[in-house]
């Protein structure tokens, strides 16, 4: 009946599309209660209204069907229609993701959102992960990264020794702390808090959000927030699914995808800052490195280019685009 009402209403489709087409879009993330909760909400209320409800879509944040490796695997296999991870998880499939890794990019939260969602950069991000089933609908910036651990990190040397979990596998996202004396390790976040709690590994690298909404404030207090340094969330469709539905219900899905990154992108400016005064209020201290030490950690990143350039030789020219980007943008 629902479908119905709202074909009768006039979203767009004929009565007959809506008739034909009926299918249930799945939408996983690792995270709740966070811009990308906003934008799986906004996708969805844009989608089904575009679609007359033809596409009912489902759901599934904090891990509900299953930790990030699963979930990008169930994307790519065709199983779950989209799901909403760090760009990092998806460099495996195609190597140009890395990208995102690279921190120096953006000067703040605003001039990233403007970078990730202009139509060049999503236009091109497109066409990542192309060939292995995917197809990325969306970017956005979830917030600064930040370093929380057992053992404070107030300075760089601190980190010697430690046991860190970084948000993907790729050079740039294990190298620079390996150069610093810590010992990165990949691991998906819903398993990160207990590991935390039985000493498996020291802390970890995440968007600020991550650390109020897991409640790690619980385990430890200081929160290193590191310089120039933002996760970025990518949605990624099954190519599969968009084939199934065909061109028409797969362009209102791109439509609705890269219009929800506007109501995740306005939320999420306001939440950062929020974020803060909630770690602040649960006890915890927001670390900020000394000018001597931002630019040991940076000259650190920089130091790892060339082993990362050397080993994903698209690197230097997606870093040079986003650059440009980035560069256009930063006028705005």
């Amino acid at each position: 009946m629902r479908k119905l009402l709202l074909a009768a209403a006039g979203f767009g489709l004929s009565a007959t599309t809506a008739f034909a087409a009926d299918y249930t879009l799945k939408v996983s993330s690792p995270t709740n209660n966070d811009a990308i909760l906003q934008w799986m909400q906004a996708f969805e209320t844009r989608l089904e209204a575009a679609t007359a409800g033809a596409i009912d879509v489902e759901l599934y944040p904090a891990n509900q069907l299953g930790q990030i490796p699963a979930t990008v695997e169930g994307v790519a296999m065709g199983t779950i229609e989209v799901t909403a991870p760090a760009s990092s998880f998806f460099v495996k499939y195609d190597p140009r993701f890395e990208a995102f890794d690279v921190p120096g990019l953006f000067d703040d939260l605003a001039h990233a959102q403007r970078v990730l969602a202009d139509p060049e950069v999503l236009d091109r991000l497109e066409t990542f992960g192309a060939d292995q089933g995917l197809r990325p609908i969306a970017a956005f910036p979830h917030g600064p990264l930040g370093l929380l651990s057992t053992t404070p990190v107030d300075k760089v040397a601190a980190l010697q020794g430690q046991q860190i979990r970084v948000a993907g596998p790729s050079a740039l996202a294990t190298g620079p702390f390996a150069a610093l004396g810590a010992s990165p390790v990949s691991m998906p976040l819903g398993e990160v808090l207990p590991a935390m709690q039985n000493g498996v590994v020291d802390g970890l690298i995440a968007g600020l959000p991550v650390f109020t909404t897991g409640r790690y404030y619980d385990v430890a207090k200081d929160l290193t927030v590191l310089p120039e340094s933002y996760l970025v969330v990518t949605a990624v469709a099954s190519q599969s699914f968009l084939d199934m539905i065909g061109p028409d219900l797969s362009e209102q899905v791109r439509t609705a995808a890269r219009e929800a990154i506007a109501d995740a992108n306005g939320w999420n400016l306001g939440a950062v800052e929020k974020v803060q005064a909630i770690w602040a209020e649960n006890g915890g201290k927001i670390v900020e490195l000394t000018p001597e030490d931002s630019k040991a950690y940076l000259d650190a990143v920089f130091a790892t280019l060339p082993t990362a350039f050397a080993q994903n030789p698209t690197l230097e020219g997606e870093l040079a685009f986003l650059q440009g980007v980035a560069d256009r943008q930063a006028t705005k």
